[in-house]
Parts: structure tokens; sequence; C-alpha cells
């Protein structure tokens, strides 16, 4: 009954850290020199959405190949679909890119302004309300 009960604490930790490295490489993902950025969480959502989009046409091709033995999906059709959801990759791609062209443009001119990368610790601590010495 002991070991039952380690090995089940042992596998709620492991989860409880995986929970924790997940949000910390989302977090990383969506951070940029200045802080967190909307374009670079509007680039991860459009990625994800992309992906899942283009898995869904695979899972229909391979549906299609087991049931029907051949491919009776039009491809052209699949190539308009793709094309699409590179669109979208390109349009979060380019404002992207445009923007960070832009910023390095601007901090070039004026390295006074440029602020070092912060830290998961840092930002976690700026994120904590101050205490009031008032209360």
């Amino acid at each position: 009954m002991d070991i039952k009960e380690e090995i089940k604490e042992q596998i709620i930790e492991n989860i409880e850290d995986m929970k924790g490295k997940k949000m910390g490489l989302f977090r990383n993902l969506i951070k940029s020199n200045s802080g967190v950025s909307s374009k670079n969480f509007f680039l991860v959502c459009v990625t994800l959405v992309g992906i899942f989009m283009l898995s869904i046409l695979a899972a229909g091709f391979i549906v299609d190949i087991v049931y029907n033995h051949t491919i009776t999906i039009s491809m052209s059709d699949a190539s308009y679909f793709v094309g699409a959801i590179g669109t979208l990759f390109a349009s979060a791609g380019i404002t992207k890119a445009w923007s960070d062209s832009s910023t390095n443009k601007y901090l070039a001119q004026h390295p006074q302004d440029y602020q070092q990368p912060k830290t998961v610790e840092e930002e976690e601590e700026a994120m904590m309300p101050e205490e009031d010495e008032n209360i």
C-alpha cells in the first residue's frame, strides 16, 4: 500500500512539473525584448490553428486511402485549402517581421532605449503587487 501511495505522489509531482514547463515554454514563445508581445502571441496562435487545420486535411486523406484504397479528394481543392493556411502563416509572419525590423532600426539609432530581456523570475516579481506601508 505504501508503494502505491509513493508512486501516486510521484506521478502527481511530475504532472505539476510538466504543467509549469509547458506554461514556461508558451511564455518564452510570446516574450520579446520589451516584455510580452501581442504579435508573438498572434503568430503562435495562428501556427497552432494552422497545424490543427492541416492535421484535419491529413486525417481526411488517411481515411480516404484506408476506406477507398485510393484518393478521391479533389487535389485542387486541397491545394486551395493548403494555400489559404499558408496565407495565414505569411500574414502573421510578415507583420511580425516588419514590426521587428522597424524596432531594430529604431534601437540602432537610439541604443539608450534598449532594455535587457527579463528572466521569468524577474517578470513574476514585477507582477506581484507591492506592499502598501499605509495599511
